[in-house]
């Protein structure tokens, strides 16, 4: 199967990386292995090329022997080369269903006449088709081709009309050799052409979408100037729900919020950014050729732009502002939530111990050595606990243990057992009682001045276990001494209240908590930045803006001063919350303008530095993760690592060289900076207050950010302006000539590409390239608005060597011209006009757009371009309107005219029921409508499509055709290069094709001159009539009656027969039913005989698939499944095959060299080759004359397609 789908070189590949294409193959051999015997196939050859498109179907008519497959499709190409049966659907309901013939005779679609006239301004004799086919109607008339359409029920005009016009053409040629441009200008017919109308138009008709239908609508609708499309929308109310419906943005709100923050949040900071960026753009405008008001009104664009996806981003106001937000506010939350300083007094009694369970009481063992009489009494006093015997033993401590056993030696030979056997017990009796015992109490023998010593034993766990049971002891020996049980002695501890000092050190503290939570927080918002950036560049919306007029420096600074704008919301609750919260190291008199400063820096910094970064990915996910990461990692993490050195005497010394590096990190200048701010009194030896920006306190922080955040957006714009992919030998050859030419004014003249190549890829060259190629060599482009001379692309291999794209490319586009692009996958048209709009730079050679050398000058080429790239280049959240109104900016359109102008291209693209919308709301076709709306709004001279239909179905095909049509070669307004894998769009929109194998252009010429230079073959449909009732009848009579009047059958035969007729006499079965009669194999074969053809029979029951048609094959297939044919079925079968042999019998003796190609249903399909003196006359006078005669209910002929010189071309590489 893998060889089978075309991916025996991508086996072992994995799935993501596999092309789109590669992509479908995988999923049609997924769904074909096995034996299904139903299969579902939903558009199995979306986005393939021609070729292979051709070679899924030889797949899929293979496997759909012995299958029933249900297939849906936007090509109607494909759907009439597989479908046995088509059923078109509209509105949710089934609209008809047949074959592709009978669809096309029913619903009249007929045949496309092409004529082809010597000049544009020649008189063609349009009476000789009206004369013959009065029915005729004229579809296109473009350059120097005319259409009419024709129908099928004129076929028998079309010999006496096609001789008429080939007696026309030999005398224009006749006259052309004497000059007489008279004549010429009389007939002036080139050559002439004609193919069956597609399934496309019957699908158009149906789904209640008809060619003319659109046309007429079109020319209605047809759109001439703004000041008719306000007429318009005026009297059907249109403009009014449209701006009643579209979002209103007023341009100078952003301006007045940014001057408002200028003059009351940032103050002198923000000014001088604006300052510096103003400069910077007089100093760039003045090198480049926008104006400097044009600068400033696209990044005032760009900024709204920014604002409206930052304002229905979800993604976005969670990371820049709501976990900030959450982050700051939970974490100085948590920060006040500690236990107040002046700690309140603890009486130090046994009550705290185990409270619950000793029921509320306290208390709990108290271990007492009871050896001594003394201890006995004592004992009787105490309270708040229950006395716990100790029973003296004998225990070794291990060796662990020594330094115990050291420490009770040292208490003397007649203590120190005492406590050694007292220890001994607390250890082997802890778990004898469930509650917890915090002392024991050792007693010594009784002084002779009467004192008493003891020795208390407390668990540290406790941390007044200590004074607690000394208490307990004083106040027991107090009761024994006086005898009354009533006297205590209360003792409490009463903790002093914090010094200044160490309130000062406390809050200080809380600052530098305050300030690592900060830092966490803010560390999510440049990942916000890096998000917004990556995303454009990786749907290529970036580049469909800087293509469409916008300059590097436009864009980077409206991101930049969008990204420093919002940058301003999390950074003005961090400080109300500092303020809130008592912070004074950040708020205090001589703290906030540090800390305002290095706030607003950072923005800065880390804004362009996040710029830098974003260089390095392709998806925003990663991006976004990653960033985050980073700033996080060089920003809290290098903070603690430093903040920790330098509290190391052995440490400090490096952490000071080590500060210096860290700080090209914009985090660590900005978490070392208000660290710095909270530990500053632990720090200080006086109170000077200018002290806050010493370079170890904020200004070392200060100074670096307002460097990085010039470097870092300087490294930027060189990242953007020269991207190290860019750095081929055409520019660094470029470049040295300039230093070279220095003072010198730079020639413009052509020089001979870098690269060179083998002439043998020279011999491929066709005449008519070879043609073009002169004449853009020599000069002769005085017309040609876009002209190539030998472009070039190789991009650097590994293992496999430098992979051409594009080879020695040479031609020219003149206005009003559609050149179409025609090409394998990797053919290198995308390639192509990735080089022409500028996204690629060429390797060799140059291309020249209003005269002006894209390589040299790629700023004032996109001046006059519009693009609309392979893959929808939109901007997910802004809507329709919006994306009109922003490339309307973009492009220079008025103010005053933009509402006029974006309504205009809506009503012209059927966008305007869409206008609200966002683009990830839209459909694909949608999307593909506004992709095209945008590379056409401003009316640009040069527009490149590169597949503008794709997903499409039919009826949004033809809507985009006439769109682009109209604007192209019928008003002549605009130059398009289009490239597609649609042969009918190629069709429908070229004027001019150009075919693209390998990188090389293999042939040019316009769709009819390909046709007749390289179709060397006419294609015939025919479907003889249907089989009559009678002679079915009759032919099953014969057999019926043979079988049973012939004795001298085999008796297995007539068992066969008894069976299949369910009679238990042979005899008395004459009266069955013929429908009941089932013939086996041997049967088959016998009545083939009978019937004089045995061959037939034989290859009807070969286990080869049945190459003749007529559903032979599938008929071979229930008789293998059934194990018998139904008698009326095999006699169907048999007249139908003897219709068609006698038609292929006629056409390979009429036509010598005509091949069998198929059969779809019951329609024949043929090959005719071109013959000298065959003409389409004499073909359609041909089957004519013999339709009768030959049982032909329906025919068609047309000439090669464009898909078929595209399939020679493709196989030939």
């Amino acid at each position: 199967m893998v060889d089978e789908v075309g991916l025996a070189d991508k086996s072992n590949t994995v799935v993501r990386a596999l092309s789109g294409g590669m992509k479908r193959k995988l999923s049609l051999g997924v769904a074909l292995i096995g034996n299904s015997k139903v299969i579902i196939l939903d558009e199995p050859t979306s986005g393939m090329d021609p070729y292979s498109m051709r070679l899924i179907w030889q797949l899929i008519k293979k496997k759909k022997k012995g299958r029933i497959i249900l297939l849906t499709t936007h090509s109607m190409d494909e759907a009439d080369e597989l479908g046995d049966r088509i059923a078109i659907m509209a509105n949710g309901s089934l609209k008809c269903c047949g074959s592709s013939l009978f669809l096309k005779h029913l619903y009249g679609v007929g045949y496309t006449l092409t004529l082809v006239k010597s000049a544009p301004t020649a008189s063609v004799a349009s009476d000789i088709i009206y004369r013959h086919v009065p029915s005729a109607t004229c579809v296109s008339e473009v350059g120097t081709e005319i259409c009419f359409k024709l129908p099928l029920a004129s076929s028998a005009s079309f010999e006496r009309m096609f001789r008429e016009i080939e007696s026309c053409m030999k005398v224009s040629a006749s006259d052309s050799d004497t000059n007489s441009n008279e004549a010429k200008n009389n007939f002036g017919i080139e050559s002439y052409g004609i193919s069956v109308t597609t399934l496309e138009e019957v699908f158009l008709r149906v789904a209640g979408c008809d060619y003319d239908e659109i046309g007429d609508s079109k020319q209605r609708n047809n759109i001439s100037s703004s000041d008719h499309v306000y007429s318009m929308a005026s009297n059907n109310n249109i403009y009014r729900r449209f701006s009643d419906s579209k979002i209103l943005v007023n341009y100078t709100k952003p301006a007045q919020v940014m001057y408002a923050i200028v003059r009351k949040a940032c103050g002198l900071m923000l000014s001088a950014v604006l300052s510096f960026m103003n400069c910077l753009a007089i100093y760039c405008c003045s090198c480049c050729i926008i104006s400097r008001s044009t600068f400033w009104q696209h990044t005032k664009a760009l900024v709204v732009k920014r604002a409206i996806s930052a304002r229905r981003d979800r993604r976005t106001i969670v990371f820049q502002l709501l976990i900030p937000a959450v982050f700051l506010l939970f974490g100085f939350v948590f920060l006040n939530l500690k236990p107040h300083p002046d700690q309140r007094s603890v009486a130090l009694t046994t009550s705290h111990f185990n409270p619950l369970l000793s029921g509320g009481g306290g208390g709990g063992p108290i271990p007492f050595d009871l050896s001594k009489p003394i201890a006995k009494e004592v004992a009787e006093y105490i309270e708040g606990g229950w006395i716990q015997n100790f029973k003296q033993g004998a225990y070794k401590f291990p060796d662990s243990e020594r330094a115990l056993v050291d420490a009770i030696d040292a208490a003397g030979p007649i203590l120190g057992p005492k406590l050694l056997s007292m220890s001994e017990f607390l250890m082997s009796s802890f778990n004898e009682s469930y509650q917890s015992r915090y002392g024991a109490i050792v007693i010594d023998d009784q002084d002779d001045d009467g004192s008493l010593s003891y020795t208390v034993l407390h668990n540290n766990t406790c941390q007044h276990a200590a004074p607690t049971f000394i208490n307990v002891m004083n106040a027991a020996i107090l009761r024994l001494a006086t005898g009354d049980r009533n006297r205590t002695i209360r003792t409490r501890n009463h903790p002093l209240p914090l010094t200044y000092s160490q309130h000062l050190q406390r809050h200080d503290l809380d600052a530098f908590s305050a300030a690592i939570i900060v830092n966490i927080a803010f560390s999510f918002i440049p990942a916000s930045f890096a998000v917004a950036i990556v995303k454009e560049r990786e749907v290529k919306a970036k580049h469909q803006q800087l293509i469409s007029g916008v300059s590097v420096l436009s864009y980077w600074i409206s991101t930049y001063l969008w990204d420093f704008i919002s940058f301003l919301f999390p950074t003005s609750f961090a400080m109300v919350l500092f303020y809130i919260f008592g912070l004074e190291q950040f708020i205090g008199r001589e703290n906030f303008l540090p800390t305002l400063i290095i706030f607003l820096e950072y923005g800065l910094a880390v804004a362009s530095s996040t710029y830098c970064l974003t260089f390095l990915f392709s998806e925003h996910t990663m991006a976004q993760n990653v960033v985050l990461l980073v700033h996080f990692f060089s920003g809290l993490i290098l903070m603690v690592i430093s903040f920790i050195m330098g509290l190391i005497e052995t440490t400090a010394r490096a952490n000071d060289y080590l500060k210096n590096f860290f700080r090209i990190a914009p985090g660590f200048c900005f978490a070392d900076g208000l660290a710095s701010l909270a530990l500053l009194r632990q720090g200080m030896k006086d109170e000077d207050s200018d002290a806050v920006f010493d370079w170890n306190v904020t200004g070392a922080s200060i100074c670096y950010l307002a460097i990085e955040s010039i470097i870092y957006f300087l490294l930027t714009l060189g990242l953007e302006l020269l991207p190290l992919h860019k750095l081929t030998s055409v520019a660094i050859k470029h470049y040295w000539r300039n230093i070279i030419d220095f003072g010198h004014e730079a020639s413009s003249s052509y020089s001979e590409p870098l690269l060179k190549y083998p002439s043998a890829s020279a011999d491929l060259d066709d005449i008519d390239v070879q043609a073009e190629r002169n004449r853009v060599l020599s000069g002769s482009v005085d017309n040609a608005i876009v002209y190539l001379r030998n472009l070039q692309k190789v991009y650097p291999g590994g293992k496999c060597g430098k992979k051409v794209a594009v080879r020695s490319l040479t031609f020219s586009v003149q206005a009003g011209e559609c050149f179409g692009f025609l090409g394998t996958n990797g053919a290198g048209k995308t390639t192509t006009l990735s080089m022409l709009s500028g996204e690629e730079t060429p390797t060799g050679g140059t291309a020249f757009i209003f005269g002006k050398d894209i390589s040299l000058n790629p700023k004032a080429v996109r001046q006059h371009i519009g693009y609309c790239p392979q893959y929808d280049a939109l901007l997910e959240f802004l809507t329709v309107q919006e994306h009109l109104e922003l490339y309307a900016r973009i492009k220079g359109v008025p103010d005053h005219r933009i509402d006029d102008i974006v309504l205009e291209k809506m009503v012209e693209f059927d966008l305007l029921k869409h206008a609200g919308k966002p683009s990830f709301t839209l459909s694909g076709g949608n999307k593909r409508k506004l992709s095209v709306a945008i590379a056409m709004i401003g009316d640009p001279p040069i527009v490149f499509l590169d597949e503008p239909s794709t997903g499409m179905d039919p009826i949004a095909k033809r809507f985009m055709w006439e769109v682009i049509s109209r604007l192209s070669t019928r008003q002549g307004k605009t130059a398009v290069i289009l490239t597609t894998h649609s042969m009918n769009e190629a069709q429908a929109l070229c004027t001019r094709i150009g075919i693209m194998v390998g990188g090389q252009l293999r042939c040019i010429g316009s769709p009819q001159h390909l046709k007749t230079r390289f179709g060397n073959h006419l294609e015939l449909e025919v479907k003889p009539t249907e089989v009559s009732f009678a002679g079915l009848e009759s032919l099953c009579q014969m057999i019926q009656e043979r079988l049973l009047n012939t004795p001298s059958h085999p008796r297995s035969l007539l068992d066969d027969l008894e069976i299949c007729i369910g009679a238990t006499d042979f005899v008395t079965s004459e009266n069955a039913s013929m429908a009941e009669i089932s013939l086996s194999q041997e049967m088959i074969i016998m009545v083939g005989r009978w019937l004089g053809n045995e061959e037939w029979v034989k290859i009807f029951l070969s286990s080869t698939p049945i190459s003749d048609g007529i559903f032979g094959e599938q008929l071979a297939e229930q008789l293998l499944r059934d194990g018998g044919l139904p008698l009326p079925t095999f006699c169907e079968w048999w007249l139908a095959k003897k219709k068609f042999s006698g038609i292929d019998s006629f056409i390979r003796s009429s036509f010598p060299g005509a091949t069998f190609q198929g059969c779809n249903g019951l329609s024949i399909k043929y090959q005719l080759p071109y013959q000298e003196g065959l003409s389409l006359a004499d073909v359609f006078g041909h089957l004519e004359q013999n339709r009768n005669q030959l049982r032909i209910a329906e025919y068609s002929i047309s000439q090669s397609t464009l898909e078929t010189i595209f399939n020679h071309f493709a196989a030939s590489s």
